[in-house]
């Protein structure tokens, strides 16, 4: 039998929304909706898939490593030098290769709880000591309380804004004074996966000042409002001697020519970009008044998904809906619903009502 680092069953491994062709067999269900993984419910837009087919024709070659042209096409878009931007196989590598560069045993990092699940398991995966800090009761950073378990031994915190799972922001007020009280030492990853969703106006962006600092790291993804969660590619914005720093721990080639092509063209669509964020507040604000029309509270939310904390067991109600052929997602006492179609919404709300009637 081989030998295993002694934490390895300390790990936690990083669990997915279900597929639907899994659960269609399990279950005998033809038709299912996925709304667990907060993926577009639109596909990429027209030119991305042209310019994925004609990057395919060159898969016998390795990738560009640096990522020559996607990082000055993000560049370019973000009014920030190239030498500024970090691409990798999504926002989960960036994550994990900067809790790798900064962690290790004899190390903390500190993060909200409930929030997105690979802060844990990139915490943990470094050797470092996971300090979590639970939400307000309005479901918001507790950027005060996370303040105060900042330990001498730490060296990264966490802001994930909006937040995952709850959807909610802190305003750019207040996350700019957050990383003003953090000392130098620390380094700071604010998550903006979600940014592009975003419709509150007190809502600020992070990237100018992540290039003032040396010690502030802005993580994006192309997952979510560009449709591309299946060619995974994302990146980190900061300071370029700490870019140089944190990218170490990043192997060559993650990131694929496909994605890296389909990147490019997806920032040249910005009005699509606008018209997708659009849309997904109408639906997401009709999901959140249908809801709590049904006497459920539903945490404000900025993001493509929603957030609710049911009165029975949430892993009770998520099997229920399964059955009903809609996927969600069951985290711990509440459930998060992603924005999908008209057509899904209303099949998750039909859903709720059928089993509400079951259980009546």
């Amino acid at each position: 039998m081989p030998t295993f680092r002694p934490d390895l069953e300390s790990i936690p491994r990083y669990v997915p929304g279900r597929p639907i062709d899994e659960v269609a067999r399990e279950l005998g269900i033809e038709s299912i909706d996925k709304l667990a993984s907060n993926e577009s419910p639109e596909p990429p837009f027209p030119a991305v898939i042209e310019a994925v087919a004609s990057a395919a024709s060159t898969l016998n070659r390795y990738p560009d490593s640096s990522c020559y042209d996607l990082t000055r096409a993000i560049g370019s878009h973000l009014g920030v030098p190239p030498d500024a931007v970090w691409v990798g196989a999504g926002s989960s590598e960036i994550l994990r290769c900067t809790a790798l560069s900064v962690g290790g045993p004899g190390t903390s990092a500190v993060y909200a709880k409930p929030s997105f699940v690979m802060y844990t398991i990139s915490t943990v995966i470094s050797g470092s000591e996971p300090l979590e800090v639970p939400l307000t009761a309005a479901f918001d950073h507790d950027l005060d309380a996370m303040l105060g378990t900042i330990r001498p031994d730490t060296t990264l915190v966490y802001v994930c804004n909006p937040n995952n799972p709850t959807g909610g922001i802190r305003s750019g007020v207040d996350v700019g004074a957050f990383i003003d009280a953090v000392p130098s030492t620390v380094t700071v990853i604010i998550d903006e996966a979600y940014a592009e969703y975003v419709t509150d106006a007190s809502y600020a962006s992070m990237v100018s000042l992540a290039l003032e600092r040396d010690n502030v790291l802005v993580a994006r993804t192309f997952s979510k409002i560009y449709g591309l969660a299946g060619l995974r590619v994302g990146y980190g914005v900061g300071a370029p001697e700490l870019l140089a720093k944190l990218r170490r721990t990043q192997a060559p080639f993650t990131v694929n020519a496909p994605a890296q092509a389909a990147g490019i063209e997806a920032l040249r669509h910005q009005p699509e970009v606008e018209q997708r964020r659009v849309e997904n507040a109408e639906s997401r604000q009709h999901m959140t008044d249908e809801l709590t029309d049904r006497g459920f509270e539903v945490a404000p939310s900025e993001a493509n998904f929603v957030y609710f904390e049911p009165d029975i067991d949430a892993s009770v109600l998520g099997d229920a809906l399964l059955r009903q052929g809609v996927i969600v997602r069951v985290l711990g006492g509440g459930i998060r619903v992603t924005v999908g179609t008209r057509k899904e919404n209303q099949r998750f709300l039909d859903a709720i009502d059928a089993v509400g009637a079951e259980h009546a």
